[in-house]
C-alpha cells in the first residue's frame, strides 16, 4: 500500500484483535468535519489473480480444444467451445465487480451510505440525530449477523457482501466512535 493512500488510515484496534481480512475490507478516511467508511467484500483474487487465473483456465482449454479438433473429435468441438465461454463469462463477470464497495459518510448532519455495485451507485442519506444501527441475528450459525441502517421508515443493509468479523468491526466503529444508537432486530 502507498504512503500517500488516503484509505490507507485503520481504525485504532489492536493488531492481535484484528484480522488481516478485516484490515482488508475495512478502511476509514477521516476528514476535518466528516468520516468516510469504506467497506470491500469478501475478495479472494485481486486484479492480477483474476487475469493469472483467467489465463491458466484458458491456457489448458485452448490446447484441449485444437487437439479435439485435429484428431478429428470434432463433434467434442462445439462443447469445449461452450466451456471457453462460460469461463471467459465467469472471469468478466469478476473483472466487472472488482471495484465493487460501500461507502459510509458520517457528518454533522447526515449519514450517507453508498453502495457500488457492478460500476452502478446506489445512494441513501438519513439524519444522523435519528439513524439507528439495527443488527439482526443470524438465522443459523453458517450465517454472519445483518445489519441495516435504519431512520424514518427507510432502511438500507450494510456490508451485505462482507464477512462476520468486518460487519462485528463496522458495529464497533459505528457504535463506539460515532455514537449510532444500536438496536436489535424484534426489540
Amino acid at each position: 500500500m502507498r504512503d500517500d493512500d488516503p484509505w490507507s488510515e485503520q481504525p485504532p484496534w489492536p493488531d492481535d484483535e484484528v484480522p488481516d481480512t478485516v484490515r482488508s475490507a475495512l478502511r476509514v478516511q477521516r476528514g476535518s468535519d466528516s468520516t468516510c467508511i469504506r467497506v470491500m467484500p469478501n475478495r479472494s483474487l485481486s486484479r492480477t489473480g483474476v487475469l493469472v487465473a483467467a489465463g491458466a483456465c484458458l491456457s489448458a482449454l485452448i490446447p484441449g480444444t485444437l487437439l479435439c479438433l485435429l484428431l478429428g473429435a470434432w463433434p467434442m468441438f462445439p462443447f469445449l467451445g461452450l466451456e471457453i465461454a462460460v469461463v471467459v463469462g465467469a472471469f468478466a463477470w469478476m473483472r466487472r465487480h472488482l471495484d465493487d464497495r460501500e461507502e459510509i459518510v458520517l457528518d454533522a448532519e447526515a449519514v450517507a451510505h453508498r453502495r457500488i455495485f457492478a460500476r452502478y451507485s446506489v445512494d441513501q442519506r438519513f439524519p444522523r440525530y435519528w439513524v439507528q444501527l439495527v443488527v439482526e441475528p443470524a438465522a443459523s450459525r453458517f450465517r454472519p449477523d445483518r445489519l441495516w441502517l435504519r431512520s424514518h421508515g427507510q432502511a438500507v443493509e450494510l456490508a451485505r457482501d462482507a464477512g462476520g468479523a468486518t460487519r462485528a468491526a463496522l458495529v464497533r466503529i459505528l457504535t463506539q466512535e460515532f455514537g449510532i444508537a444500536r438496536a436489535v432486530a424484534g426489540r
